[in-house]
């Protein structure tokens, strides 16, 4: 489901006292030249009729889709006046107006033609003043009408900036501000020293009248004509860059490394690099048609902000929010990492029980008793708090040391109690456990519910059911019967859901059998940690670690036939100001979403998250498929309501290049076509946008191109399509081909004939020269096998040191991989894995220098034979690259990687080298290894390469800081897990992202 957009009334419709606006609840996407953007500097920015954004950098134009840049510049399409562009326009009848440095472009993007007009200097504004009439500030002002050029002569001076308001026109020159009024009038007025021929950057209308951006600060126009300057919102004096006020009536102001915002009747905030991950620093303020922000940097790229009903809200002082429940006077309790306190009304935070009281321990479970007292289950037993008294006590004390998942009112009386040794029932402060505890496979208890006279709980080794005090373990047959439960719940039409770890979601409907909604038919992003059943609106709500989901009951009738139909309300994909991706949901079971205000409250790592339930009032958009053009030996540009297409005779190879405007969640967009008439079912592709044909035959056919989120099903999706037609050349006609066929008749003939005559000296002839050719070849066949031999053992070796070679070690490492993981559990246990440690001769380019290739050759040859030497029996020495070697550690214990490695530089350091005259020279050697699996949460998923790329960056880190005679690896932060990695499509970038974040460091280790 697509992020919402930011909508004042309804969020006060949902809560009279939610919190004002703030720049934290806006959406953050983010795009660079790693993503194909031609240039990080970019300069200018506008939106086209279909949709697209264009992007003007220092380095071309792009159009960009949400997913992929096409990059124009000068050298693909000369009519671009210069690949530095300074100022984009879209005007009234859809064309691009393309400023640059070295003169005007115009573009039209239906058929991406480009033309050039006679204006040579830089453009830094471009203006349409009425339909087709375009006014451009080259120096000097000039208007353009049916592509003729011709100088606006009220205004003499050099002009900087254009802007319009109602019907008034304002023109920035060097020394004057003039005022082009409705009747053609003009007026000036005078700018004060201050800003006279300095920079202006920018002209901007809001409520408070017209601005000025300039290198000198931000300035105004008073009513009585005076320009004068106005304080930063930080009551600075600092260039200022661009000033928009948006549909909201909300202000967004780009300064020197800075960038404010303000809502309406709030005060201003100040976006910071710990928001946006990157120095604010802003040639342009955007605001589309779909009301999403842009913001183009001079040095980093794009950045969208786009508002969401979604909240996050940071209380107290710890951010790590474990669990959530009501009191029962209706305000949100909550207990962090170190404490519990809720939020009133207002959603202020009050402290209930310090960290002092807490001990660290963790908070699984609420439940109030009694307005005064609160029971906690916590990681050491059951305690409760005493609200008048402000004390925490122990309740039970057979329960202490035993952490406590769930505290739950039992229906005929009582609490549910359920913990690491079994499932507990307390009723006047006395503690049963209960006689079925003994039957458990597991006794640890995850989670409880219960409906109508039956107690569905679940373990960490299944999910039973107690109903007439009668013990039933669910899900015979399936994943179900062994499954690690996390969150339970039964509806009030006796539906049952559970969700488990590594399993998916099992539902049951009354007498019906399990349905199992997973990873291939609808549930992303992980397991489901929590449930909630909102009954007025009838919407089941689904969270995981790292998205919302909900989903409509009365749609389960119809899941085992048409499929789930899940609505993503948050995903992955999406990033707040302030916060990393994944904002939802840490923990699982009991606590772990509450209803309150109208609203879904979720933990996370970071906060809360708020949630509306009533999401209806703002629907997701509608994706669009869009055909842009098909590519053969000629270009064919489609327009958006073009229905045919027909080819040239000659065309037989096609790629067909398609789009889809999202720019809120690209990443969840996928397509399917078809070419009607060629492929016999649908093609399903993600990230590619085009589709390539080749050898068609010619005819009539109807490509069918469909488009939807991955969360929706196919029956939802929209469709485009085109006919095609390639028609038949001479060659593929009935005539050209029944002549061919005479002339194949005639000549068979003739040559039938001339067979009949020499068929019994060609039998002849052939028999004795088959035989000659078998012997022969058995003989090459022989030679061959011996060839072939020697070259098997040629190509796993080094020529120069004897060593095996890169290509041994790919082969031969995955055999090592697998070997490891049959054997993985013992191996795990002895503290064994596998190592690859990278080592390179300190200095060897200097030494290559000093002494020449041969001399060097001989030194890594006396290299090769120590490592040989030195190494156990189980492990192999490969020569990498050049001087760099891998030495291939099997089965060996974790904790002698490092001294074992540090050995080997020792052995190094204390060898003496021969060169070939005689002189005896010393080396020393660093290197960087890297374990697999890696110690990583879910490592296992990552493959060898990525270990091999790990330690290759840990002695390209030793050598950044100079290192030498260092053996050194990376580590990693505990929190870390291998998502991280797994999105990445450049690791090396995404260490170095990381080894600035601190969740990388190096350790290294000298002899």
């Amino acid at each position: 489901m697509s992020r919402f957009l930011f909508i004042i009334f309804v969020l006060m419709c949902q809560s009279a006292l939610a919190a004002p606006p703030s720049v934290y609840d806006y959406d953050l996407k983010h795009w660079t030249s790693a993503e194909g953007l031609s240039s990080n500097s970019v300069r200018a920015i506008t939106q086209d009729k279909l949709g697209y954004i264009w992007l003007g950098t220092l380095y071309g134009l792009n159009r960009f889709d949400g997913q992929h840049f096409e990059v124009f510049s000068n050298e693909t399409h000369p009519k671009l006046a210069s690949n530095a562009i300074t100022h984009l326009l879209t005007d009234s009848e859809g064309k691009i107006w393309i400023g640059t440095k070295s003169g005007l472009s115009v573009l039209d993007p239906a058929t991406l033609e480009l033309q050039r007009l006679p204006i040579y200097s830089e453009v830094t504004s471009l203006l349409e003043v009425t339909p087709g009439e375009i006014w451009v500030a080259a120096d000097q002002l000039f208007s353009v009408q049916q592509n003729k050029v011709r100088r606006v002569e009220q205004v003499k001076a050099v002009v900087s900036q254009l802007a319009q308001t109602n019907e008034q026109i304002w023109v920035m020159a060097s020394d004057y501000l003039h005022q082009r009024a409705a009747d053609g009038s003009w007026q000036q007025f005078a700018l004060p020293l201050v800003l006279a021929q300095n920079p202006v950057y920018d002209l901007a209308w809001t409520d408070n009248g017209l601005h000025i951006a300039s290198e000198n600060g931000l300035f105004r126009l008073q009513s009585d004509g005076e320009i004068t300057a106005q304080s930063l919102p930080d009551d600075t004096m600092a260039p200022v860059y661009r000033l928009l006020q948006d549909n909201t009536g909300a202000q967004w102001l780009s300064s020197y490394r800075k960038l404010f915002f303000q809502s309406p009747g709030q005060a201003w905030q100040t976006v910071t690099v710990a928001e946006l991950g990157s120095s604010p620093w802003f040639s342009q303020v955007f605001q589309d048609k779909e009301h999403n922000i842009w913001l183009t940097s001079f040095s980093d790229g794009i950045f969208m902000v786009n508002r969401s009903q979604i909240r996050r809200l940071v209380p107290g002082s710890d951010p790590i929010i474990r669990s959530v429940s009501l009191t029962p006077q209706g305000k949100l309790l909550l207990a962090s990492q170190s404490e519990v306190g809720y939020l009133d009304m207002a959603e202020r935070f009050q402290p209930l029980i310090s960290a002092e009281q807490l001990q660290g321990q963790t908070v699984h479970d609420l439940h109030w008793p009694g307005p005064e007292q609160l029971w906690l289950g916590l990681e050491r037993g059951l305690y409760q708090y005493d609200v008048r008294t402000a004390q925490l006590s122990v309740l039970f004390p057979q329960l202490q040391g035993q952490a406590v998942r769930v505290v739950k009112p039992a229906e005929q009386g009582g609490i549910w109690i359920g913990s690491l040794n079994g499932l507990y029932h307390a009723q006047d402060n006395v503690l049963t456990l209960l006689p079925f505890n003994a039957e458990l496979e597991s006794k640890q208890i995850t989670t409880l519910s219960q409906h109508k006279g039956q107690v569905l709980f679940g373990t960490s080794r299944g999910l039973y059911r107690w109903q007439n005090a009668q013990l039933t373990r669910l899900g015979i047959g399936s994943a179900l019967y062994n499954a690690y439960i996390l969150a339970t719940l039964v509806l009030p039409d006796g539906t049952v859901l559970v969700s488990t770890l590594d399993d998916g979601v099992y539902i049951q409907r009354p007498n019906n059998a399990w349905l199992h909604l997973h990873s291939g038919n609808g549930l992303l992003h992980g397991p489901a940690l929590s449930f909630y059943f909102h009954q007025q609106s009838g919407w089941l709500w689904l969270s995981t670690h790292k998205g919302i989901f909900r989903l409509r009951v009365d749609s389960l009738p119809q899941a085992a036939n048409e499929g789930f139909r899940l609505e993503e309300v948050l995903s992955p994909y999406d990033r707040q100001m302030g916060s990393l991706t994944s904002r939802c949901c840490n923990g699982a079971g009991q606590s772990k979403v509450a209803f309150w205000q109208q609203q879904l409250w979720y933990p996370t790592l970071r906060g809360l998250v708020a949630v509306p339930e009533e999401l209806d009032s703002t629907t997701p958009k509608t994706l669009r498929p869009i055909l842009k053009k098909i590519s053969a030996q000629q270009s064919y540009p489609l327009s958006g309501q073009q229905l045919r297409q027909v080819l040239e005779r000659q065309e037989r190879n096609l790629t067909i290049s398609y789009s889809a405007l999202e720019y809120t969640r690209p990443d969840s967009v996928i397509f399917r076509y078809q070419l009607m008439g060629f492929d016999q079912q649908w093609q399903e592709v993600v990230d590619r946008r085009e589709a390539v044909y080749t050898n068609l035959p010619p005819g009539n056919f109807t490509f069918k191109l469909q488009v939807r989120y991955n969360y929706q099903h196919w029956l939802d999706a929209q469709e485009t399509q085109i006919q095609l037609v390639i028609p038949r050349r001479f060659d593929e006609t009935l005539v050209y081909r029944l002549l061919w066929l005479c002339l194949l008749l005639c000549l068979f003939y003739g040559l039938f004939w001339l067979y009949r005559q020499n068929n019994l000296h060609k039998q002849e002839q052939l028999t004795s020269l088959v035989r000659q050719r078998t012997q022969e070849l058995e003989n090459t066949n022989q030679k061959l096998n011996e060839l072939n031999e020697q070259l098997s053992q040629l190509t796993h070796r080094d020529t120069t040191t004897g060593l095996r070679n890169k290509r041994f070690m790919f082969e031969q490492l995955p055999k090592d991989i697998e070997h490891f993981q049959r054997n993985r559990q013992a191996l795990t246990e002895q503290g064994k894995t596998i190592a690859l440690l990278l080592l390179e001769p300190d200095h060897y380019q200097q030494i290559l220098l000093k002494y020449g290739v041969s001399t060097a050759d001989s030194l890594l040859q006396q290299l090769s034979s120590l490592l040989s030497r030195e190494t156990r029996g189980s492990d192999y020495v490969v020569r990498f690259v050049d001087a760099r070697f891998v030495v291939v550690f099997r089965d060996i214990a974790q904790e002698l990687v490092a001294s074992y490695s540090c050995r080997l530089l020792e052995q190094i350091a204390a060898s003496h080298f021969t060169l070939p005259d005689g002189e005896v020279v010393n080396l020393t050697a660093s290197g960087g290894y890297a374990l697999y699996p890696l110690p990583l949460l879910g490592g296992q998923l990552l493959n060898w390469e990525s270990s091999m790329q790990l330690a290759e960056q840990a002695l390209l880190q030793l050598k950044a800081q100079g290192l030498s005679a260092v053996v050194g690896s990376l580590a990693f932060a505990s929190q870390l897990d291998a998502f991280e990695f797994e999105e990445s499509v450049d690791l090396p970038l995404q260490i170095h992202r990381l080894l600035a974040e601190g969740l990388i460091w190096l350790e290294h280790h000298r002899l």
